[in-house]
């Protein structure tokens, strides 16, 4: 009697050429969003003068000319490096100096701190620079017209037109990111080293300056590149104060340039700064990826269980509250300040005769404007829309390049990192060139497109790093029992890693809904999103109207993000 095969003929074959299909749509999707506006930027900036991009064929170095013989262009770099340095080094000190405080001292409030510090990771930093504006204006700035009053001065007290101002609040902005990633650094290393420095006598000071430090910094190091890598990247706080600082960086020129005020935008010329920009992010990135992969040889992490014996602050206990408080302050104040002006129909200065006139009139012309509503649904559109499109892509992304070692996948998995080594203003410049004469510009889409590009490095490292954690016994056992690769990872992977999937998607949301690179770039009179809504106001100006709307953006996206951020805070202080 012949065996009958139980299972039907050709499905292996058509599960293996379903996924390979599935696996060679991504390569060309992701190709096309993140190769294709790297393609166009490059041949614009080779393009001869005056024409626009795929206008014609012909080359010309006439950009590239300009751009190494302009001493300019050198003022730029090395505006923009010394920025990034200064602001990095001050950033990641404080952070460090926290993330101490919360991880491994016996100081109270740690876990409204650590709340505190992801929180304000959702507070766009345009919301920020313009509380900062009206804080310390030359003119008008509150801490300004107090100091001249109380002293009878006709100076100020805070130079907010300045590089160090550009610098320091830049830095007070850096601190929470570098504080998240700073302290897993300190909440993961087994504290076993330094217990055995102790019974042999070691003093705290010593422990920390020959043990802790060392086994540190090389964590520290590729932080501070990371965060660096950021700070050469940024737009925003470089736009609104560096500007009229007169302290221009490269993404400001790239931007001006691509956007000007008055004539036609150089996009030629735009594009030769942008791929400098590339090169240096580049550059940065290979920094990164070769000091993180050199701190491979100081973990310090094991598989056994250990719990970080804290540091008994006693008499230091404030000075440990005061730095914290007095961080957590500066923090506060310029997002004070706009609630203030949010509550006055005019630019009235903060004091107890005023509070009698506070008023939410403000905050119902605003939302009774019609530009306010549409940009409100915009924004809806473009976040969930981004979110839900980089967590797709990334997760499928994840499966992939965590299961096969084809050249494809290989292929997959680089392409979708390089996203990271392209700065945003150059990313966003290029789609403009690319999608400037097709239908989706002008339209919400377009920033969809942008934000989904920007954001999907993080997405598959994000989903990468969950998935690498599950056996392939899963994914076997689900295909012998004749479940397709697509149902195993609907039914049983997914379910797995939905906490990383759902922090990834409120990450990829609250920062799509804080970006102001994107849409003010792509901005036309339709896809206005609250970003974009913002600057307008502010350009207009409508200081009131700007911080009632600034006020409206944080709390929508705080009241996302901060419920996630308590949760996991109290897990952490219970472990």
């Amino acid at each position: 009697m012949t065996a009958i095969d139980l299972q039907p003929a050709g499905r292996p074959t058509s599960r293996v050429n379903q996924q390979n299909v599935t696996l060679v749509a991504l390569l060309v999707i992701v190709g096309v969003l993140v190769l294709g506006p790297v393609f166009i930027l490059i041949r614009t900036s080779f393009a001869p003068a005056g024409t626009m991009p795929l206008e014609t064929w012909q080359f010309s170095l006439e950009h590239y000319r300009e751009l190494l013989t302009s001493p300019t262009t050198w003022k730029l770099v090395r505006n923009t490096l010394v920025y990034a340095l200064c602001s990095m080094g001050i950033g990641v000190a404080i952070a460090t100096g926290i993330a101490w405080c919360t991880e491994r001292t016996d100081m109270p409030g740690r876990f409204v701190v650590r709340v505190l510090m992801f929180s304000w990771m959702a507070v766009p930093a345009l919301v920020v620079g313009f509380g900062w504006i009206l804080l310390i204006n030359p003119g008008n700035g509150a801490l300004n017209v107090l100091y001249r009053e109380l002293l009878g001065v006709r100076g100020i007290l805070f130079p907010l037109y300045s590089f160090w101002a550009l610098t320091i609040i830049t830095a007070f902005a850096v601190v929470p990111t570098a504080y998240v990633m700073i302290s897993g650094l300190l909440r993961n290393m087994d504290p076993q080293l330094e217990q055995a420095a102790r019974v042999h006598g070691g003093g705290g000071w010593t422990v920390i300056r020959r043990v802790t430090l060392p086994l540190i910094v090389p964590g520290l190091f590729s932080i501070g590149i990371y965060m660096f890598m950021a700070v050469v990247q940024t737009f925003d706080l470089p736009l609104i104060i560096g500007l009229t600082a007169r302290f221009p960086v490269l993404s400001t020129r790239v931007f001006l340039l691509s956007s000007p005020d008055n004539g036609l935008p150089n996009y030629g010329f735009a594009a030769a700064f942008g791929v400098l920009l590339l090169v240096i992010a580049s550059g940065l990135m290979w920094a990164y990826l070769r000091a993180t992969s050199a701190g491979e040889r100081f973990r310090v992490v094991t598989g056994k269980a250990f719990r970080p014996r804290r540091i008994k602050l006693g008499t230091w206990m404030p000075v440990a509250l005061g730095f914290v408080a007095l961080y957590c302050l500066v923090m506060a104040l310029p997002l004070l300040m706009l609630l203030w002006v949010s509550l006055n129909t005019a630019f009235v200065m903060p004091s107890l005769e005023a509070v009698s006139g506070l008023t939410l009139e403000v905050y119902s012309r605003v939302i009774a404007n019609p530009v306010t509503m549409r940009a409100a649904t915009n924004t809806i559109v473009l976040v969930v829309s981004s979110a839900t499109a980089v967590m797709v892509v990334s997760t499928l992304v994840g499966w992939f390049t965590t299961r096969s070692d084809s050249r494809i996948g290989k292929a997959l998995d680089a392409l979708s990192f390089a996203p990271m080594a392209i700065p945003p203003i150059v990313l966003v410049l290029a789609i403009v060139l690319i999608y400037l004469r097709t239908p989706v510009y002008g339209t919400i889409w377009v920033i969809v497109i942008a934000h989904s590009t920007i954001f999907l490095a993080f997405g598959v490292r994000t989903m990468s790093s969950a998935l690498i954690q599950l056996h392939t016994e899963l994914q076997d056992a689900a295909l012998v029992s004749g479940a397709s690769w697509l149902t195993s990872l609907r039914t049983i992977t997914l379910p797995l890693v939905w906490p990383q999937f759902v922090n990834g998607w409120l990450w990829v949301f609250a920062h799509s809904a804080r970006d102001l690179t994107a849409p003010l770039m792509l901005l036309s009179t339709t896809n206005v999103v609250a970003a974009s809504a913002l600057w307008n106001m502010w350009q207009f100006p409508d200081l009131p109207g700007t911080a009632a709307l600034s006020i409206m953006l944080m709390l929508a996206l705080l009241v996302i993000v901060v419920p996630f951020q308590i949760y996991t805070a109290r897990r952490l202080e219970a472990h």
